[in-house]
């Protein structure tokens, strides 16, 4: 059995971006930074590493919910993993 459950929690880094399918579904687009503390092995201070996670939630709730997120919100976001990878025109 495999489960795909993720929690994060963070910053959000860009307002975000509400749109329609052609079909009539809300779609919300944002950025999420989280931090990871990690010890300095040199310098023996915990220092944060940020990690920059893009999350898109579907369905009726994004466009209540967007009204209420903009730039630096705090959120809490509980969904699954879906890997994605583009490569740019230039290469």
């Amino acid at each position: 059995m495999s489960i795909n459950r993720v929690c994060i929690s963070g910053n959000l880094t860009r307002d975000p971006v509400l749109r329609s399918t052609s079909g009539g579904m809300s779609v919300l687009s944002m950025g999420v930074a989280v931090n990871d503390r990690r010890k300095n092995q040199q310098t023996g201070q915990w220092e944060d590493y940020p990690n920059f996670v893009d999350c898109t939630m579907f369905g009726n709730r994004p466009a209540s919910v967007a009204r209420f997120l903009s730039k630096g919100t705090k959120v809490a976001i509980e969904g699954k993993l879906r890997w994605s990878q583009w490569q740019a025109k230039d290469g």
